[in-house]
């Protein structure tokens, strides 16, 4: 998992590495991959739809199952990401803080309906 991830990561767009790692998984029990590893793999997924997206993933039988951990990962905002979200809310930016996407990814601030959001990086950002 922490290998195909690392691959995702990198921007990495070789099919025949995904497949081989991501079927080696197949044969794995899947109840023996903790959280961290699943979310990775939907991480892994998400890639994998935007690189190969005539492709069928390889763990496609798992795809509830990874974004379920996924969205079980807890968000980690900073205190910077608190303040700008306070500063946009002072000068009249209405917005959803955190807001979580069909995918289970966690936007810092999102303005749905416009289809705008705003991520803060600062000195650390975290997957």
């Amino acid at each position: 998992a922490n290998t195909t991830w690392a691959f995702a990561c990198i921007g990495w767009s070789n099919l025949d590495i995904f497949v081989a790692l991501l079927s080696s998984l197949s044969t794995v029990n899947h109840s023996s991959l903790n959280d961290v590893e699943l979310s990775q793999l939907h991480m892994v997924f998400l890639h994998f739809q935007l690189e190969f997206p005539d492709q069928t993933f390889p763990l496609a039988h798992m795809r509830a199952e990874l974004l379920t951990a996924f969205k079980r990962q807890a968000s980690r905002p900073s205190k910077l990401q608190r303040d700008v979200a306070a500063v946009l809310t002072r000068i009249g930016w209405d917005h959803t803080f955190e807001f979580l996407t069909q995918e289970g990814l966690s936007l810092g601030m999102a303005q749905p309906d416009s289809m705008t959001a705003i991520e803060v990086d600062g000195p650390t950002h975290y997957l």
